[in-house]
């Protein structure tokens, strides 16, 4: 049988991962923000993002290990914001649009269909690259940043 990657919300033994995972160097030179997280701001969004109830974390698994983590953030404007991070050990292994279809298709089986928006930096060409493969569209882009959509 062929492995399938899986998604299933964070939870509070995650936080360490998706911290290590946040402050590598190459997700920080992709990220809206670039500047590395303390490990107690990291835990206070951390706990906050778990109980709240217009943000979700899902933790991408494969094979048994956990490769990378979805967000969905509610916007004003109904629609999701999603952002992606895989981890170190899983770049390069084409799991980044299986983890997109995976995170968009919980987002759906939870909330019926959904609006959502992906805010990428310009030179990111591997998010974006992933982003278009698994079926965003361009919405917007200026100097900095490409913004994509799904429905």
């Amino acid at each position: 049988m062929k492995s399938e990657l899986r998604v299933r919300p964070a939870e509070p033994k995650d936080s360490a991962a998706i911290w290590k995972w946040r402050n590598d160097p190459a997700t920080r030179a992709a990220s809206v923000n670039t500047d590395e997280v303390c490990w107690a701001d990291h835990q206070g969004w951390y706990d906050r993002t778990l109980a709240s109830e217009e943000r979700f974390l899902l933790i991408g698994e494969f094979e048994g290990e956990a490769v990378g983590v979805v967000r969905f953030d509610a916007t004003e404007s109904d629609t999701w914001e999603i952002s992606i991070n895989m981890a170190p050990s899983a770049r390069g292994k084409r799991l980044s649009v299986p983890l997109l279809n995976a995170g968009h298709a919980w987002l759906v089986d939870t909330f019926g269909p959904q609006s959502v928006t992906a805010l990428i930096r310009v030179e990111n060409s591997a998010s974006l690259r992933a982003f278009e493969n698994a079926g965003y569209v361009l919405a917007t882009k200026d100097a900095e940043y490409v913004t994509m959509h799904k429905n």
